[in-house]
C-alpha cells in the first residue's frame, strides 16, 4: 500500500484561502489551493488509500493528480511506508553574532570611517546594503567600501544616485575588486537596463526611478520573497526585516531602521555595546509574522520580509504592513497606494509625494 513521502526540506504553510509549500533547499514556492494542502497533511500519515476513502472516491482522480505534482516537482515520492529517515526539519534559528545586517545610507559630507563603523566591522556580520541618495565619488565610495576588506561579509548590496562615472567599465572594476558586491542598483539613471556580470551572478540595474529617502522603501511584492531555510527558520520567532538589524541614517544617527523614528545616539559618540544592551533597540526584533494583523492569516507570510516603519494603523504595533496590497482572504494582489482604507496611514507618514511603487 504506498505512502506519500514528502522531503523534509519541502514546508506546508497554510493560509486563509490559499497554502504554500516551501522548496527550502531549491529555494522556490509553489502556491496550491487549500483542499490540496488538506489532502498532504492527511497522507502525511495515512497511506494514499485510505485517502481515497477520507475524502471520496469520486475525488480519486483529483487527489491522484496533487500526488503527482508533488512527485514531478520533487517534493515527494512514493514508497510502501512513511520513511523513518525523513527527520523533521528543526526550525531553531540562531546567528553567531548581534548583529547581522546592516543598511547605512552613505553620504559624501558624512565621515563613515568612525569609530562606531569599526565596532561594527569586529562583529560578525553577514549582510551590508548601502544606500546613496545623493551622487557620491567613486573615490567615497571604494574607501568606504575597503573598511570591510576584512570583515565577514558574504554580501554587500550597493544603491547609487546615477552620476557619469557609473559605466559597466567602471563599476565591473569596482565589482571585480569587492567581490562581497552581489547587487548595483543605479536610481536616478537617463535608462532602465539590466547588465549581468561574472556568470549572472551580479546584476547592474539601471532605473529610471526617482530614489531620494527612505520613504520610498517598506515595499512588499512577491519579486521581494526569498524561499530560503534562513528566513523561513528565522520567521518562526524573529521580525523578518528588523532581527538582527542596524542601520545609521544619512544624518549618521543609529536606527534599528533609516525610516523609524527613534535613533540610538550618532555614529560620532555613540558606543556599539551600549546600543545592543538598550533594551528598546531589541523591541523589534520579536515581532514576528505570526503576531501581526492580516499576516498571520497569509500564506506567504514565513517567505516575505516584512515592514514596521510603515503601518496601516500607526498606533497599533502589531498592524498589517502598510506598502503591502495581499489580500490573503480574496487571494488577490492590488495596488496598495490606492486603496481607499490606507489613505489616512499613508497621510500619516508624508507618503503622498513619494514613488510609490
Amino acid at each position: 500500500m504506498p505512502y506519500l513521502n514528502v522531503f523534509s526540506n519541502c514546508k506546508l504553510v497554510r493560509g486563509n484561502g490559499m497554502s504554500l509549500i516551501c522548496d527550502l533547499q531549491m529555494r522556490k514556492y509553489f502556491h496550491i489551493p487549500n483542499d490540496m494542502a488538506a489532502v498532504l497533511d492527511y497522507l502525511s500519515k495515512h497511506p494514499v488509500e485510505a485517502c481515497y476513502t477520507e475524502f471520496g472516491i469520486s475525488n480519486k482522480s483529483t487527489i491522484n493528480s496533487y500526488i503527482q505534482f508533488m512527485i514531478k516537482n520533487d517534493l515527494g515520492f512514493l514508497d510502501d511506508q512513511i520513511m523513518p529517515e525523513l527527520v523533521p526539519l528543526s526550525m531553531e534559528w540562531d546567528a553567531f553574532s548581534p548583529i547581522t545586517n546592516v543598511i547605512i545610507e552613505l553620504d559624501q559630507a558624512l565621515p563613515y570611517e568612525s569609530g562606531f563603523i569599526q565596532q561594527l566591522i569586529q562583529l560578525n556580520l553577514s549582510a551590508l546594503e548601502i544606500r546613496c541618495y545623493n551622487e557620491i565619488t567613486f573615490e567615497k565610495l571604494t574607501s568606504f567600501l575597503a573598511l570591510f576588506d576584512a570583515s565577514t561579509l558574504t554580501s554587500i548590496k550597493i544603491i547609487l544616485k546615477w552620476s557619469v562615472w557609473c559605466t559597466e567599465s567602471v563599476l565591473g572594476k569596482l565589482v571585480d575588486q569587492y567581490l562581497r558586491v552581489h547587487q548595483i542598483m543605479l536610481h536616478t539613471a537617463p535608462k532602465d537596463q539590466v547588465f549581468k556580470f561574472f556568470g549572472d551572478t551580479v546584476s547592474l540595474i539601471y532605473s529610471q526611478a526617482v530614489l531620494d529617502s527612505c520613504l520610498q522603501c517598506g515595499n512588499i511584492q512577491p519579486a521581494y520573497f526569498m524561499t530560503n531555510v534562513e528566513l523561513f527558520t528565522e520567521s518562526q520567532q524573529y521580525n523578518t526585516c528588523l532581527n538582527r538589524k542596524l542601520s545609521i541614517d544619512r544624518n549618521g544617527y543609529i536606527k534599528n531602521c533609516p525610516s523609524l523614528s527613534r535613533s540610538f545616539g550618532h555614529i560620532n559618540d555613540a558606543q556599539l555595546d551600549a546600543v545592543l544592551a538598550d533594551p528598546a533597540f531589541k523591541e523589534h526584533w520579536f515581532t514576528k509574522k505570526d503576531d501581526i494583523a492580516v499576516c498571520r492569516d497569509c500564506e506567504f507570510r514565513y517567505v516575505c520580509t516584512d515592514c514596521r516603519a510603515y503601518v496601516e494603523d500607526p498606533a497599533d504595533p502589531y498592524a498589517k504592513p502598510l506598502k503591502c496590497g495581499y489580500d490573503p482572504y480574496a487571494n488577490v494582489w492590488e495596488d496598495w497606494s490606492t486603496n481607499p482604507l490606507k489613505q489616512q496611514a499613508i497621510a500619516y507618514y508624508g507618503l503622498e509625494t513619494k514613488a510609490l511603487d
